[in-house]
């Protein structure tokens, strides 16, 4: 495999979850936005926006040689830091919903193991980029056009999440349940 062939693979898997995540559970289930209470988890997932872009949009179109692979590490180690954050303090954000779902707690523990996966990947496809002299080029990555394309477009019109954290409307707003 070609530098960070893999690394874009799991990058692009790791967008679809992440969206998953965000629509089903933050959104429809549970429609985090509108709570007080999960105003932590919002900044914490504000954060999260621009790190996944800046992600979508070089792994799969940038060699990052030099400095620029160091910079790339920092990236992904503070998004490990983003979501040991998320973690801690989702229990609290969401206890008057009586907690996460189920299949909320499952689908982080998948996007967790993947995302150590895309470290691996990165660490041992474009390691030896560390090494050398430093400089960015256009390397797209060996993969389907269609791929690419749909990770750079992922970033193009990122906006960050609503931190109001009050409810868009005076009256109480009671959670969806996705059981039924």
């Amino acid at each position: 495999m070609n530098p960070m062939e893999a690394a874009t693979y799991v990058l692009f898997i790791l967008g679809c979850l992440g969206a998953a995540d965000i629509a089903i559970y933050h959104g429809l289930a549970h429609g985090i936005r509108r709570h007080p209470d999960s105003r932590g988890e919002l900044i914490a997932h504000s954060l999260r926006g621009p790190t996944y872009a800046a992600l979508f949009l070089v792994v799969p179109h940038v060699a990052m040689h030099g400095v620029w692979f160091w910079v790339l590490m920092g990236l992904l180690i503070f998004d490990a830091a983003i979501s040991l954050w998320d973690f801690a303090i989702e229990r609290t954000s969401r206890e008057f919903l009586g907690g996460l779902p189920a299949g909320e707690y499952v689908l982080h523990t998948v996007i967790a193991m993947l995302f150590g996966a895309l470290v691996c990947c990165v660490v041992f496809e474009a390691g030896s980029w560390a090494k050398l002299p430093t400089r960015l080029s256009y390397q797209p990555a060996p993969v389907p056009a269609l791929s690419r394309f749909a990770q750079t477009a992922c970033w193009t019109p990122w906006r960050p999440y609503r931190l109001s954290g009050q409810p868009r409307r005076a009256e109480s707003v009671k959670p969806r349940s996705l059981n039924g």
